[in-house]
C-alpha cells in the first residue's frame, strides 16, 4: 500500500532510540526526507548513518526553549517546507505521588509539556503551508489510565494532552492535523526502566509504521484523538 508519502520532510525529536527511532526510521522507508534530532549524538549519527541522506540529525535538546524554533528554522532552510512533525520526549523518572516533590514535577514539565508546546508553536506555519501537515505527539497510556508508579509521566503527559485537545481545532483551521499515540509497554529501554512485568510488549518497529500510516492522506479528517497502542493492556472505555 503507497501511503503517498515519498517527497515529504519530517521532523522527529527523541529519535536517536526507542520508538522515536522507530518513527524515523518507518518515516524514512516510505521516502520520507527525515530530520531526526536527540541529545546523545554517537547514536544519532549512528542512525544518520545507517540510512543515508534519508536521516539527516541535529544533535540537542528539545528541553532547551530556544532550541525548537532553531530546529524548525534550520530544517526550512535547508529544506524548504516541514510537512510532519513527530514530537516525542524523553520519560520522567518513575515515582510514585508522595514519592514525588514539587521540584520533580516542574521538572516532568519541562521535560515533557513544555518542549512539545513550543515544538508545535514553531512549527505551526510552516505545517499549515501545504494544507495537509501533520503532528503526532507520542505520549503514554499512563496519560489516560494512570499508573502510581509513572504519576510524573501520568500528570505532565495528561496536562499536554489537555492543550493538544484544546489546540486541536485551531490547527485544523490551518490545515494542520494533532493526534496523539499513547504507547503501552514496547521493547525499548525505557521498558527496563519501569518496574513492571506486562504480559505483552510491543514491537517498535509496528509503532513506527502506525506513526507512518497516520501521517498519510487517508488521515486528513481525524484530528484531536488519541490512539492506544498497547496490545490491549488499557481496559478504561
Amino acid at each position: 500500500m503507497d501511503l503517498e508519502l515519498s517527497g515529504k520532510v519530517a521532523l522527529v525529536t527523541a529519535a536517536s532510540r526507542g520508538l522515536g527511532r522507530a518513527a524515523a526510521e518507518a518515516l524514512a522507508g516510505e521516502g520520507v526526507q527525515v530530520v531526526a534530532t536527540a541529545r546523545g549524538r554517537d547514536a544519532l549519527e549512528e542512525l544518520g548513518a545507517a540510512h543515508g541522506g534519508a536521516i539527516v540529525t541535529e544533535v540537542g535538546d528539545v528541553t532547551d526553549p530556544a532550541f525548537p524554533d532553531k530546529l524548525v528554522q534550520g530544517v526550512l532552510q535547508r529544506f524548504g517546507r516541514l510537512d510532519f512533525l513527530i514530537a516525542n520526549t524523553p520519560g520522567p523518572p518513575t515515582l510514585r505521588p508522595f514519592e514525588a516533590e514539587e521540584k520533580d514535577f516542574a521538572e516532568a514539565f519541562d521535560t515533557v509539556f513544555h518542549p512539545v508546546v513550543r515544538l508545535i508553536r514553531s512549527s505551526r506555519q510552516a505545517l499549515g503551508q501545504g494544507g495537509n501537515g501533520r503532528i503526532l505527539v507520542v505520549s503514554s497510556t499512563s496519560a489516560r489510565a494512570p499508573k502510581p508508579f509513572l504519576s510524573l509521566s501520568a500528570t505532565a503527559r495528561s496536562a499536554l494532552w489537555a492543550w493538544c485537545k484544546s489546540a486541536a481545532p485551531e490547527l485544523f483551521d490551518d490545515g494542520v492535523t494533532l493526534n496523539a499515540l499513547f504507547a503501552g509497554p514496547h521493547a525499548t529501554e525505557r521498558l527496563a526502566q519501569v518496574p513492571s512485568s506486562p504480559k505483552a510488549v510491543g514491537r517498535p518497529e509496528d509503532f513506527g509504521r502506525q506513526i507512518a500510516m497516520m501521517c498519510s492522506p487517508s488521515w486528513r479528517f481525524t484530528t484531536g484523538t488519541g490512539v492506544i497502542v498497547d496490545g490491549g493492556e488499557t481496559r478504561s472505555l
